[in-house]
């Protein structure tokens, strides 16, 4: 879930519009489903956010969600579970996010993900300087990119409208580039070998 190009912050975001169901949905408990119960999921990206991302804003987030669909009227059994499921959190993905597996060569998840660059202050910085010239906004790692906008939106400092807008822009121009590098690349290749490439 949150380990996509894009800021974890968005698909917290985008989780909430996804989970954002009828109440009896929210807090259905389901042993079958490999998901975790919706009302978890998003506490769990705000605490799996906090740990990478430190900033007032998973507080926000997770206070937003708990006051669409606060716990209170559900049975006893079932608040029980969520408060239990809920205190384990932060040991969770403090094991999660400090794990080394074989796939990263010893390295953490927190190691790899370049946590550094996507701060919420940073994105803020890369916000204004790209304001004043846009031009590095092309030449931005997409990743970064979609950081820095969705940073951006959750301030307030770009309307819906423009996000649409200036990403309309941005994939039209990742695209074309990556079309482009593509017809280079296969130009230089044998003709069976390009052929191979574009079935």
């Amino acid at each position: 879930m949150w380990l996509s190009g894009r800021t974890h912050l968005k698909i917290a975001i985008g989780l909430i519009g996804v989970v954002s169901l009828p109440r009896a949905f929210v807090f259905r408990v389901n042993m079958d489903d490999p998901h975790p119960i919706p009302w978890v999921r998003v506490k769990l990206s705000c605490v799996i956010g906090q740990a990478l991302y430190p900033h007032p804003q998973w507080a926000r987030l997770a206070s937003i969600w708990e006051s669409l669909y606060p716990t209170t009227g559900l049975d006893v059994q079932k608040r029980s579970l969520l408060t239990q499921l809920e205190a384990g959190m932060p040991d969770f993905v403090k094991l999660l996010v400090n794990h080394c597996p074989k796939a990263l060569h010893g390295r953490s998840l927190i190691e790899v993900m370049q946590v550094e660059t996507r701060q919420p202050s940073r994105l803020v910085t890369y916000y204004e300087r790209w304001r004043a010239d846009p031009a590095q906004l092309y030449k931005a790692a997409p990743s970064l990119v979609f950081a820095v906008i969705g940073q951006a939106k959750l301030n307030g400092n770009i309307s819906p409208e423009e996000e649409s807008e200036l990403l309309d822009k941005l994939l039209r121009h990742w695209a074309l580039r990556r079309t482009l590098e593509s017809s280079a690349l296969c130009a230089t290749m044998p003709v069976k070998q390009a052929a191979a490439l574009v079935r």
